[in-house]
């Protein structure tokens, strides 16, 4: 990603607490640690929510620490983000993996936090538990990446079990797991998650508005196709889990200009699979350019069924479309089937061609799904959902409180750490085998002996061993 557009996304991304009374913020929460597996330069729901937590937290006066994969920003406003050495994956290269890197632990006991937060934990979250543990922190963790589905879309299955029991230990050994839907809710209590709290997504409606509409951004997004068509859009990267193949039919249906905007590393698939139509291609857009292609839009897609929230379905409604998704994940939690949009089965082209025509041939109809999509949208404010936030850090806090008085110093217990270390070795031989194909492919593309990389380990090391701020 450019520069321009990671300081146009630092820049667009912003939450304040102002309007919020001081008995509605956990008082006992001044420091607190960040665990993320994804943040930019990557862009992704995990990156920003956490980016928009952040910028509350912050705006809350509170002191935090960020440890995200390497290459990251070194800071975001005031608050120093440390990139843990990682690597790529060779079928996914937009991910970023660290191994166990312990100097995590010490930077993290000096920072001394309040809280430990973890955005999406699998590696780097695994060591966020473990510190909470050690150090007596409470610890809350946000599911987000419905990772047992990803094995599956990857050719994977065989480990989707051994990665759903990682996951259940790894939630279970913190205070609360904060989920963003009702469904993901559900599925995570039917596999034996423990603590689920409900934690929704907000929306910018400000930004996010039917009233950026303009003739020269639909131009831009119509690409030279007449104008008269409807214009259909997809936000979101280009990634194999996405299922964007079932676009295939509406892409080509007459009277209707499809547009996806975003990137990655599926994109080449993509295109074959709509090779045919006219589907046209923006590449990714942040900040005001993406809110404008919202509002410049008649109807918005999310075919995507492994997704625990969507949050790019919450900014189409509120910009004013009314959107079509499938029947399992996240995303159909928001949407009213028929009233601010339509629901499909998984995988089913014809069924999202078929609600893109009866939006194309009726426009009373789209113009009423339009207002009660906007309507559902502005009932999500951030602010609200960050005040959600406050009460399960109370939450989190009376837990080890309660937990601190029965049990004063930390305890090995023998039984969760044998099961821990059981998930771990059903899919450590493919973990291991990735990781060595990462640093492999890695070192060949720039052209660097194996051993010229330890100098990068050092320097990394030199950077960690600094005090942290205060």
């Amino acid at each position: 990603m450019e520069q321009t557009q990671l300081e146009t996304i630092l820049a667009s991304e912003s939450i304040s607490a102002a309007t919020l009374s001081p008995d509605q913020i956990t008082r006992d929460v001044k420091r607190v640690a960040i665990f993320t597996e994804a943040f930019l330069p990557k862009v992704d729901g995990v990156s920003r929510t956490a980016l928009l937590t952040i910028k509350y937290l912050e705006s809350t006066g509170r002191d935090l620490i960020v440890f995200a994969p390497a290459p990251a920003p070194a800071r975001v406003s005031r608050t120093p983000i440390y990139g843990v050495p990682s690597l790529w994956l060779p079928f996914y290269p937009e991910t970023r993996v660290p191994p166990p890197w312990p100097l995590v632990l010490a930077r993290l006991h000096a920072f001394q936090p309040d809280m430990i937060h973890l955005f999406s934990p699998f590696s780097l979250g695994m060591i966020g538990m473990i510190a909470g543990s050690l150090f007596n922190v409470p610890v809350i963790a946000n599911y987000q990446t419905d990772l047992p589905a990803y094995t599956r879309s990857y050719g994977f299955g065989l480990l989707c079990t051994a990665v759903i029991g990682l996951l259940r230990y790894l939630h279970n050994g913190c205070h609360l797991t904060l989920a963003p839907s009702r469904a993901t809710v559900a599925e995570l209590r039917a596999w034996g998650f423990r603590r689920v709290r409900l934690w929704e997504r907000g929306v910018d409606s400000e930004r996010f508005t039917p009233s950026r509409r303009s003739d020269e951004w639909r131009q831009r997004l119509l690409a030279g196709r007449d104008r008269q068509r409807l214009l259909v859009l997809y936000v979101g990267r280009m990634a194999k889990e996405k299922h964007l193949e079932t676009l295939r039919d509406l892409a080509r249906e007459p009277g209707v200009a499809l547009t996806l905007v975003g990137g990655g590393e599926h994109l080449p698939e993509i295109r074959r699979a709509l090779g045919d139509s006219d589907a046209h291609f923006t590449g990714y857009l942040v900040g005001d350019d993406l809110a404008n292609a919202f509002a410049a839009a008649d109807a918005f897609v999310f075919p995507g069924p492994e997704e625990t929230f969507g949050q790019v379905v919450l900014e189409a409604m509120a910009s004013g479309l009314p959107v079509i998704v499938t029947d399992r994940g996240g995303p159909q939690t928001l949407v009213t089937d028929g009233r601010n949009g339509y629901i499909c089965p998984v995988d089913d082209a014809a069924a999202f061609a078929e609600r893109v025509r009866r939006l194309r041939d009726d426009p009373v109809l789209r113009e009423c799904m339009s207002r009660e999509a906007r309507q559902a949208a502005e009932d999500r404010p951030w602010l609200a959902i960050m005040q959600q936030l406050e009460v399960y850090y109370a939450e989190a806090l009376r837990l080890e409180r309660r937990r601190t008085r029965i049990r004063p110093h930390p305890v090995i217990r023998t039984r969760r750490w044998l099961q821990g270390a059981c998930y771990v070795g059903a899919i450590a031989p493919l973990a291991f085998l990735i990781l060595a194909l990462s640093l492999a492919i890695t070192a060949a593309i720039h052209r660097l002996p194996a051993r010229k990389r330890w100098p990068r380990l050092q320097s990394f090391s030199a950077r960690w061993k600094r005090e942290p701020e205060r």
